[in-house]
């Protein structure tokens, strides 16, 4: 086979990684007035889940198209978010400024919260670009479906951990995160969603194995 034919796998990594630089830079673009950060991150979702799933190549495509179809309510699940952080952050500050017991009880307070307010954060944008549902129907989903998958939750926090510990441990990777870091994180964690979302829709996988084919052909 020829090296850089289109069905090689030299061609097949060089088109995956030029997908996953774009879907970075586009990902940084549309994230730049910062309130947009929730619609650009739903988009990178359904753009890097769309990829797994059939092999389609069309990122940008599929990226503006799920960015002007959720940006209502990716917005507004983004600034309930915001807006909830500011708050535990605060809480957490007054409570460390008391001190005593009463500190203590806001603290506790605060960090039995702060859990669920995680998995909410690292579940809500897959979710809503994978369902059609109301904001809250969405939130109460993600909330539902981080502790169902618990296991699978555990491994996305890792991911995330993991990566922001070799930051500081490993100066080279601020390097590639700076030219491909939303595109690749987006793609790995995707990989845990689609696995988890296939639970939901049982057809998915054998629609999926179809349109694969189609496009390969």
């Amino acid at each position: 086979m020829n090296l850089f034919s289109y069905d090689s796998m030299f061609s097949r990594f060089l088109y995956f990684v030029a997908d996953i630089v774009t879907l970075h830079f586009l990902w940084l673009i549309h994230s730049l007035p910062i309130v947009t950060i929730g619609a650009s991150t739903t988009a990178l979702y359904y753009s890097c889940m769309k990829r797994i799933r059939t092999g389609e190549g069309y990122v940008t495509r599929n990226f503006r198209k799920s960015f002007r179809e959720n940006f209502r309510q990716s917005t507004i699940i983004w600034l309930i978010l915001l807006v909830t952080a500011a708050v535990f952050f605060c809480d957490l500050r007054i409570g460390m400024a008391v001190g005593g017991t009463m500190g203590s009880v806001m603290l506790a307070s605060c960090s039995v919260f702060l859990i669920p307010l995680l998995l909410l954060a690292v579940y809500i944008f897959p979710v809503q670009a994978k369902f059609e549902n109301p904001v809250f129907e969405n939130i109460k989903n993600a909330l539902i479906m981080s502790i169902r998958h618990f296991p699978c939750s555990l491994l996305l926090i890792a991911i995330y951990v993991t990566i922001f510990l070799l930051l500081f441990t490993f100066p080279p990777l601020a390097g590639l995160l700076l030219c491909c870091g939303a595109g690749l994180i987006g793609y790995l964690t995707s990989n845990i969603f689609v696995y988890i979302f296939r639970k939901y829709v049982p057809d998915e996988l054998e629609n999926d194995l179809e349109a694969s084919g189609e496009h390969f052909e």
